[in-house]
């Protein structure tokens, strides 16, 4: 896999580094979120060991949360390095052993919502910290360089239909991180609520 040489805070307590994979044609993109108690790992990709020093708190990761059952990327060199549990949705079936499932009624960590997309990739979700009117998303939707927008391709899903129904049920919120491309930083709800 491809190793990302830099992270850049896009928001504050947000930053992002990502990748264009070879092997899967496309930008490769992970996050960390601190929202004031708590940092999150979404979906990581390999970054470069002198990168590590930009964690924008104290201390080290509190998780890595997979945003779907594709994503399990560099989450056991996370798991190495900072002692730290591997969140997944209950129906992902990861290779990892020791990963540990939510339940959406009860979100494992205090001020975020988890928002199950079902039609996409197997166990897709999205993570919503409304303190930060900011929405974490997998495969649901990208935002590629040269192409935009875009809902995930119906190729890849599971019930493109399905998928479009559950992302109507999206809150409200100004900024969005993707799995693969650039993050929109303002009005990102209507832009994506377009696509629908």
């Amino acid at each position: 896999m491809v190793v990302a040489t830099s992270a850049v805070e896009i928001l504050p307590g947000v930053h992002r580094w990502a990748a264009f994979s070879p092997e899967h044609r496309v930008e490769l993109a992970a996050h960390s979120v601190w929202d004031g108690r708590t940092l999150l790992i979404f979906d990581p990709i390999p970054l470069a060991a002198e990168v590590f020093d930009w964690f924008p708190t104290p201390q080290a990761p509190d998780a890595v949360v997979l945003t779907n059952g594709n994503h399990e990327r560099d989450a056991a060199r996370w798991r190495e390095l900072f002692p730290l549990p591997i969140w997944a949705a209950p129906e992902t079936q990861p290779i990892l052993e020791g990963v540990r499932r939510w339940d959406v009624t009860q979100p494992p960590f205090p001020g975020w919502w988890i928002i199950p997309l079902p039609g996409g990739a197997v166990g897709e979700s999205a993570w919503f910290c409304p303190a930060k009117s900011l929405v974490v998303f997998g495969d649901a939707v990208v935002n590629l360089s040269g192409r935009g927008l875009e809902l995930l391709p119906a190729k890849y899903c599971r019930d493109p239909a399905e998928l479009r129904q559950s992302l109507r049920g999206l809150p409200e919120f100004a900024h969005a991180v993707f799995a693969h491309g650039e993050p929109i930083l303002d009005g990102a709800s209507a832009r994506i609520a377009a696509l629908l």
